[in-house]
């Protein structure tokens, strides 16, 4: 009988053992899934947002937002704008090395001169300083290429008077007579009155003339005589000369009048931009 109550003591302090072990450890596992287990549903109910409200950090992403296109097209236009500018400073440049150019590779054309007004005035190339001058040289006994040249001349001079107010230099026509002996400066001055008020009408003693002729490369021949007439043969350009007193270009019968007015336009234009 004593053992039968030994044996069953000892499975019953066992079977208790293992219901204590048991109970424990689910008690242990129990409050180590409820430290992981996200907060009940009364705490997400209390800090839920509403179905059409965004969180605080979206609303400021919202507000920042700026898609790629937008970037693209933002540096696309600054970089076009950049490159026009670029354009634009490579074209000045790029103009007033090519008047760089034109000055140290010119002709030598022009220089001093001293001759009569057809007002009989005397005067010299420095008195025509600061302004643009057209020269025609010829004289008045031309029976046709003068007159033509001179119409042409006189009709340049009222294109680039309307266009004055742009410049600040003057523009003067000048008639310079290569017939020395026969054009008085009574004979000039009823001569060029017949195409434009605004001419001014040089001649001098021959020498006088044939020096400035000299300077600007002018070649002028008395023709044979019958009885008191003759012709004089001479070159048949206007030379267009700057506020300075440099030659700058030239003009033959080949340029009609608006082609002459506009090639001279964009010397003006030029000469400005060069001398602000």
């Amino acid at each position: 009988m004593s053992m039968i109550a030994n044996l069953l003591s000892f499975r019953t302090s066992t079977y208790l053992t293992r219901n204590i072990i048991r109970s424990t450890s689910l008690l242990t596992q129990n409050r180590f899934l409820s430290s992981t287990l996200p907060p009940s549903n009364k705490a997400d109910n209390k800090n839920s947002t509403l179905p059409n409200e965004l969180p605080l950090s979206e609303k400021k992403k919202a507000r920042f937002n700026i898609s790629w296109k937008t970037v693209s097209v933002t540096l696309f236009g600054a970089a076009s704008l950049m490159g026009f500018i670029y354009y634009l400073d490579q074209r000045k440049v790029k103009s007033r090395k090519k008047l760089q150019r034109a000055a140290v590779g010119k002709m030598a054309i022009g220089g001093p001169f001293s001759l009569i007004t057809h007002e009989k005035k005397p005067i010299t190339d420095k008195d025509f300083h600061g302004q643009w001058l057209l020269i025609y040289f010829g004289f008045t006994h031309c029976p046709d290429i003068c007159p033509e040249e001179l119409e042409k001349l006189a009709e340049v001079t009222e294109i680039l008077r309307k266009q004055k107010s742009k410049h600040k230099h003057s523009f003067q026509p000048i008639f310079v007579s290569v017939d020395p002996e026969r054009d008085t400066p009574e004979l000039v001055s009823q001569y060029i009155k017949d195409y434009s008020p605004h001419f001014i009408g040089l001649t001098g003693t021959r020498d006088q003339v044939a020096e400035m002729c000299k300077h600007y490369r002018v070649y002028f021949s008395q023709g044979p005589k019958v009885g008191d007439d003759y012709i004089v043969d001479h070159a048949i350009i206007m030379y267009l000369i700057n506020p300075n007193g440099d030659f700058v270009d030239y003009y033959g019968r080949n340029k009609n009048a608006k082609e002459v007015s506009s090639a001279i336009e964009q010397h003006m234009n030029a000469f400005k931009e060069t001398n602000k």
